[in-house]
């Protein structure tokens, strides 16, 4: 049976021309070019085409991704699966927010773009585009991104390399997908235990005060307005806690019920707040350990959190928990 697939372009290298300006992305005429350029994606699939917004990936809001969850949601009755085609840049978060959004759809939803644009004759687009069609023919439950050798589960991805056709890794979760001569699937694949709380997607609040510190920096007050703190500290979830201003940034939250969310700078292995005697600090003021989130996973929830109006009790419950298929220490997927 031919598969019915919705690709919703959405902006990025892509699509490119060879001069670096967008193509003509009237949906019929996009699916032309996507159909000439590539023909065998019509051996894959039924393709439609829809263009929910046209930008640089960098420039990608909030509502922007919720505009792309609520397209997927209208239409997941009259399609097998779901490709969008996104920049390179925010790609990770977008999968982030999505793979949270979407957990509960049951149909697969696969993220793709490129390094050169499709009318390069050397470019990675050609391969990716066939490789997300076939992914969601499959069927597979999972919103991930498919880029190179492998299809990555969207809430533990993150770019690696701004020209290396092999641009993003999962280093804390194996990847969904080995892609080569054959797909080869994880014996896993699919199978997770969703866990979004009632009333998530409503809004993403990205009113957080994201700091990565560097030794010797001033660690100053948290801004008015801000509803949240992430910090990707050192190592396991180092922080020197010898510096006055940090210890007086770390009370003043207490005081606002500010939530302070503490990941690695590592892309390896995550934050274990116990395991030395700053981290333990860290906890005895008040953080709450992101353990093996990425800064992209850890940022959506915390935004999904916050937009659903929920505060300090609620975000530590959401790190203490695998919402869609996220690593947690020790959990059969991890890596580290």
């Amino acid at each position: 049976m031919t598969r019915s697939i919705l690709l919703l372009h959405t902006g990025g290298t892509l699509g490119m021309t060879p001069s670096g300006e967008p193509a003509s992305l009237a949906p019929g005429r996009f699916l032309d070019h996507l159909q000439e350029q590539v023909p065998e994606l019509g051996q894959l699939a039924r393709l439609a085409v829809e263009v929910p917004f046209n930008q640089d990936s960098s420039c990608v809001e909030p509502a922007d991704i919720l505009t792309l969850a609520e397209r997927v949601r209208r239409a997941e009755r009259d399609y097998d699966g779901f490709v969008i085609i996104h920049g390179t840049d925010t790609m990770a978060f977008t999968a982030a927010c999505l793979g949270f959004l979407l957990s509960d759809l049951g149909k697969p939803v696969v993220l793709t773009g490129s390094q050169r644009p499709l009318a390069f004759v050397r470019s990675d687009a050609r391969g990716n585009l066939v490789n997300a069609v076939d992914l969601a023919c499959r069927g597979i439950p999972e919103i991930g991104i498919c880029f190179g050798t492998h299809w990555l589960r969207g809430v533990a991805a993150d770019k690696l390399s701004v020209h290396q056709f092999e641009a993003f890794q999962s280093p804390n979760l194996a990847p969904l997908a080995e892609i080569g001569a054959e797909i080869l699937l994880h014996p896993e694949v699919g199978q997770f235990l969703r866990q979004v709380p009632a009333g998530i997607g409503e809004a993403l609040d990205l009113a957080i005060h994201t700091l990565t510190p560097h030794p010797g920096m001033t660690w100053s007050p948290v801004p008015e307005g801000a509803r949240a703190v992430l910090i990707q500290a050192f190592g396991a979830g180092n922080l020197p806690m010898g510096r006055a201003d940090l210890r007086a940034l770390l009370a003043d939250c207490q005081r606002r019920e500010l939530p302070v969310v503490v990941i690695s700078q590592c892309p390896s292995g995550g934050v274990d707040l116990s395991a030395y005697e700053m981290g333990q600090a860290l906890l005895n003021a008040g953080a709450i350990s992101g353990a093996l989130h990425t800064r992209w996973a850890a940022l959506a929830k915390l935004g999904l959190v916050l937009g659903s109006g929920g505060g300090m009790a609620e975000v530590r419950e959401a790190f203490a928990t695998a919402w869609a298929g996220e690593p947690l220490p020790g959990g059969v997927w991890s890596q580290s």
